[in-house]
């Protein structure tokens, strides 16, 4: 394992931050897994998963059993792990800009799509390598020509320059209250279905967009944009599986669980050849791939108090009660539902809602009207 402090550019006079980062196995060689946490700062149940993955990896390196290179950022925020209000933290978003942490990364696609032009062939592997090649030049000329970086800009690049030729990307992050779920692109379904199997993923949300270029995005789009432009002249694979994974909620900081995250993490790693070794059975998947479009994210008709119903992590019909807003001012009770039969997988943390206020989000079989286009989800 070899570790390396990447220091980020200071933001004012007498500051410092830096990402700590850990490999293993030999760079360059083999498939490439990068594996994230905590990119919101305040979520932090894919950290203790990495620490407990990190426990494996050290002992798979031992025996020589890692075949590729595994990068792993265990936390990917130190801007956000500094950021207190009133003695809680607030990591989804910098205070200074007020942008998400996971929002606006290096979007290369038409330079990439212009300078691979004439150098495409009929090798798929080939093809991979020539876009790798242009990808990596691309990040850093990226950079150079940036011109002054705020802190949080650095941030970004130095994070993508990580990924960005990465077979395997895994961001992990978590909701408020939550079952396992994950999002991907759709180009990379069915692909990804053996991840969703097997980290127990209960709702697997695709869209090729959704808005604002999130981390994950930034690895996927650029192939999809390929083959959508050269796709019928060259064989371009989908080479860079992506996806943000969601470990339940904010509050499931807990040994059992990251231990067995960390272990369905090591088995998905291991079926795709990144670490020797057998995996075992493919678990029985939970859930099939359904449109993001197809979420109906349910809000608030006026302020007041939730009193949920129904427990994030089930399934439920349009039109069933799964709670209600309490203005106790007024004693007015408005019951709230969703427009979609599908699986409710995630709801607030908090108890009290603005007008307008998320309330919960359920994954339904089919785009939603008015659902069409950047969708801009939570994660």
């Amino acid at each position: 394992m070899q570790q390396e402090r990447i220091e980020l550019i200071r933001p004012q006079m007498g500051t410092a931050r830096a990402l700590t980062v850990r490999r293993y196995g030999t760079q360059g060689k083999g498939p490439k897994a990068y594996l994230q946490a905590a990119l919101h700062a305040d979520e932090l149940p894919g950290v203790i998963a990495l620490h407990h993955l990190e426990i494996l990896l050290k002992t798979a390196e031992e025996n020589n059993q890692i075949k590729g290179e595994i990068v792993v950022v265990p936390f990917a925020n130190p801007i956000g792990f500094t950021q207190y209000v009133d003695m809680k933290p607030l990591g989804r978003f910098e205070m200074r800009t007020g942008q998400n942490f996971n929002r606006h990364y290096p979007d290369l696609c038409k330079e990439l799509i212009a300078v691979v032009d004439g150098k495409l062939g009929q090798d798929p592997d080939a093809n991979v390598e020539c876009v790798r090649v242009e990808l990596r030049r691309l990040i850093k000329e990226h950079r150079v020509n940036a011109g002054p970086l705020t802190d949080l800009e650095d941030l970004r690049l130095t994070l993508a320059e990580l990924a960005i030729d990465a077979d395997y990307v895994l961001d992990l992050h978590c909701d408020w209250e939550a079952a396992i779920h994950l999002y991907t692109s759709d180009s990379s379904w069915p692909d990804a279905a053996d991840l969703s199997a097997q980290i127990g993923a209960e709702a697997c949300l695709i869209a090729e967009e959704s808005g604002a270029n999130p981390f994950d995005e930034a690895f996927s789009r650029p192939w999809v944009e390929l083959r959508r432009v050269y796709g019928d002249k060259f064989p371009i694979p989908m080479a860079t599986l992506s996806t943000t994974i969601e470990l339940r909620g904010e509050q499931d900081v807990y040994d059992h669980l990251a231990s067995q995250d960390a272990k369905n993490l090591f088995a998905f790693l291991q079926r795709r050849g990144v670490i020797a070794g057998d995996p075992g059975p493919l678990p029985q998947a939970k859930c099939t791939a359904t449109p993001l479009a197809g979420v109906d994210r349910v809000t608030a008709t006026h302020g007041g108090m939730i009193v949920f119903s129904v427990d994030a992590g089930v399934h439920v019909k349009a039109g069933q009660e799964l709670g209600y807003v309490l203005d106790c001012e007024t004693g007015d009770k408005t019951p709230f539902s969703s427009r979609t039969d599908g699986f409710m997988y995630a709801r607030v943390g908090g108890r009290l809602v603005v007008p307008g206020g998320l309330l919960c989000s359920v994954a339904g079989p089919k785009a939603l009207p008015g659902r069409e286009g950047l969708l801009l989800t939570a994660r």
